[in-house]
Order: C-alpha cells, then sequence, then structure tokens
C-alpha cells in the first residue's frame, strides 16, 4: 500500500521542504499522511475545475506547484468564498493535497532545473545560490549550443514552451547566446542578474520594464504560466513509484489572447 506520507517522502528527496523561501508554505496542505494512495493527480494550481477534475477521475491525492493554502485563512465561509469551497470539496471526497513550491524552484533537479534543459542549454549552473544548501537556488543559467538573433531566440522560445504569444523587453540589440532564467514571478531579480545576454522570468510590471531598459537589458516575459510544465516533471518522479499518476488537463493560462 502506497501512502501520502510514501509519497510526500519521495517528493522530499527531489526537493526538500527546507528549501523553501521563508515565505512561503510548502508540504502536506490537507490531508493524512497515512491514508492509501491509488490515485494522483499533478498540477499548477489547485482551482475549482482542477478539484472537480480531481473528484471525477477518482483521485486520493492532488500534488500542486503552487501551495492551495498561501495567505492565512481566518475562516471558511461556504456561503461566498471560493477557496473554503475547494476545501470542503477536497474535505468531503477525501483528497489530500501537497504542495511543492519553492523548494522545488530551488531544487537541484527541480522546475527551474528542468525548464533549462528543455531549452537545451549547456552548461547549466544555479543562477542565485541558496543561503543555506549547497547545489540549490532559484533560477539556472546556461548558453545556447549556438548563437541566435533576437528574433530567432523568440521564435524558439515559442516552440520550446509552447507559447502563442510573449512579452519583450529588448534593451539591447546584442545577438543571444547566454541565458538566465526562473520560473515564474522572477522580475525584481534583474537588478542582481549577472551579465547575460536576455533573462526569461513571469510577471515583468511596468516599471521594471522601464529600468531594464534604462540598464540596456533584454527580457522576455514566458508568463506565470509556464510553469505548467512542472506537471511534466512530477508526472514522471512520482511515476517511479509505481502508481497511477495524470497531469491535470483541464488547466490555462487566466490570461485570453484576445
Amino acid at each position: 500500500m502506497i501512502t501520502v506520507r510514501n509519497i510526500f517522502d519521495h517528493l522530499n528527496k527531489l526537493a526538500d521542504i527546507k528549501l523553501a523561501e521563508k515565505w512561503d508554505n510548502v508540504g502536506l496542505m490537507l490531508g493524512d499522511f497515512n491514508s492509501e494512495v491509488k490515485n494522483v493527480l499533478v498540477c499548477l494550481d489547485v482551482t475549482t475545475i482542477v478539484v472537480n477534475e480531481a473528484i471525477t477521475n477518482n483521485i486520493d491525492l492532488i500534488i500542486s506547484h503552487h501551495p492551495l493554502i498561501f495567505k492565512p485563512l481566518k475562516s471558511l465561509d461556504f456561503t461566498v468564498d471560493f477557496k473554503s469551497n475547494i476545501i470542503k470539496s477536497l474535505v468531503k471526497n477525501d483528497i489530500s493535497v501537497i504542495s511543492f513550491h519553492t523548494n522545488l524552484d530551488s531544487a537541484t533537479y527541480g522546475l527551474n532545473d528542468f525548464l533549462a534543459k528543455k531549452l537545451e542549454l549547456k552548461n547549466i549552473r544555479i543562477l542565485f545560490e541558496h543561503e543555506t544548501y549547497k547545489n540549490a537556488g532559484l533560477g539556472r543559467i546556461g548558453e545556447l549550443s549556438e548563437e541566435f538573433t533576437q528574433k530567432e531566440f523568440i521564435t524558439y522560445i515559442k516552440e520550446k514552451f509552447n507559447l502563442e504569444t510573449i512579452s519583450a523587453v529588448l534593451g539591447n540589440n546584442d545577438n543571444i547566446k547566454t541565458v538566465a532564467l526562473l520560473g515564474g514571478s522572477g522580475a525584481d531579480f534583474i537588478y542582481t542578474l549577472p551579465e547575460v545576454d536576455i533573462y526569461l522570468t513571469g510577471d515583468v510590471g511596468y516599471h521594471v520594464a522601464l529600468d531594464a531598459l534604462e540598464m540596456k537589458k533584454n527580457i522576455i516575459d514566458v508568463g506565470h504560466f509556464t510553469e505548467h510544465l512542472v506537471k511534466d516533471l512530477l508526472l514522471e518522479y512520482i511515476g517511479e513509484l509505481s502508481i497511477n499518476v495524470q497531469k491535470s488537463k483541464v488547466e490555462q493560462s487566466p490570461f485570453k489572447i484576445l
């Protein structure tokens, strides 16, 4: 019998919860470590449609990247609050939830490493070393096997990450060889970036974009939703336990192209 604890321990070998940022909330979000698990669903976010998908597919455990519970809950109001009703549905259907967030971002073979390899970068190393643990940290840096023009690289990124559109802040006209990336919301890191030809991240705001132009830096906003590729990483890793693992099929970026 495989339990929630067995799967948690297996995940923790990949991405120790000690790697999580101090502000983060990771680990068992809801459920019982002793519960038996036959079916697992991996996802980016635990939303209403994802929970409904889990219920339909008789899922025992959801593994998400973004935490189910991030901000403290002061109450569970089933009348109007969507988060309360998500939790209600999970409890009612005996579905446990594990969330591995910044610990999975920083892990040696975690999400950022996975994204760097998806881009086929060479000589991959950690962008921002973890203050406590060796061989771990946020972001990755590496080199392309050949130099691209900016236009060629944008096409390359769209193909590798299956993106319809991207936003780019181009502070110079240099060709692209050295690439830094940080999945999720990493715009504020532009101020401490080492010298690279381009930086890939998400949630780039107006003022950061202006500063990037002033500093003559190139940034591509690949969107926070690009982290949904974590499902491929988790599917393969949890599959090592010889248990039924499914990727959520209902998740979409909240932003629409109009």
